[in-house]
């Protein structure tokens, strides 16, 4: 693990009635401005780790990218706070279509983007597929135990892709749960994987726009730690999404979707 990702603290803890002096561990945060072709998009509050990734997740769920494939390469600046991800058209991004900017409930205050372009990615999701209800638990259970920058810090949300034998294939972590979740997405994206057949695991609250980045990206089913939203609970219904939420040990709740849950 980079260490990178955090930073060391002298600071005092109160325990037993005394303040004692302790090294304490924190979480890296620090900026990424997202360009597309040499246009500034926005800047995100990140841990600066799959960079790259986060980009494209972003890019693709927000409507900015149709595919992958359009993308040439990136361009990373030497401090990481900087990348401009270049297109084989090299067209300029037409940020008049890309509708009106949401401030998210996401943490940081970030902002996304409610398009015509993200909206018409958007379908009903078809019935299928069944998932033994036992590897949600196996998901999540092995997604906690990769965050070592949460188990140093306590300062990370975690996203992970799952499939339905109960296999992790990929997981990361962020500051943002918004952030985490573009990162599983454009590392998807960028390993030609099909998420039609897969599991969106999270750490944190599932919001409508969590629920929004699911469904632009086809995923069937999403398990949580965390609670939903009620606007999530309400899109993920009326697009047929599979939403589970308190996935902790032997339980979790099952908010809409059941017929690709099997007990």
């Amino acid at each position: 693990m980079d260490k990178s990702l955090w930073k060391h603290f002298n600071i005092k803890k109160f325990k037993k009635d005394s303040l004692d002096p302790e090294e304490d561990s924190v979480v890296i945060e620090s900026p990424l401005t997202i360009m597309l072709n040499g246009f500034e998009i926005l800047t995100l509050q990140i841990t600066p780790q799959y960079q790259e990734e986060l980009a494209t997740g972003f890019l693709l769920g927000e409507g900015f990218l149709e595919s992958v494939e359009e993308i040439k390469g990136f361009k990373l600046t030497s401090d990481r706070s900087v990348i401009d991800v270049e297109t084989k058209n090299e067209k300029k991004p037409d940020l008049s279509r890309m509708g009106k900017r949401i401030m998210s409930s996401g943490c940081g205050r970030g902002f996304s983007f409610s398009s015509k372009k993200q909206r018409e990615k958007i379908n009903t999701l078809p019935a299928g597929p069944v998932f033994p209800a036992k590897i949600f638990f196996e998901l999540m259970n092995t997604m906690e135990k990769e965050g070592e920058i949460f188990s140093r810090t306590g300062g990370t949300h975690s996203a992970a892709l799952g499939d339905k034998s109960g296999k992790l294939l990929f997981a990361c972590e962020d500051i943002g749960r918004h952030n985490a979740v573009d990162k599983v997405f454009g590392w998807a994206a960028k390993n030609g994987y099909q998420l039609d057949d897969k599991v969106l695991i999270c750490s944190g609250r599932i919001s409508s726009e969590m629920v929004t980045k699911a469904l632009v990206n086809k995923v069937p089913a999403v398990v949580s730690r965390s609670a939903p939203t009620s606007q999530g609970v309400e899109r993920a219904r009326e697009f047929n999404l599979t939403l589970i939420g308190f996935c902790r040990g032997p339980r979790f709740n099952l908010y809409t979707g059941e017929e690709r849950v099997k007990p």
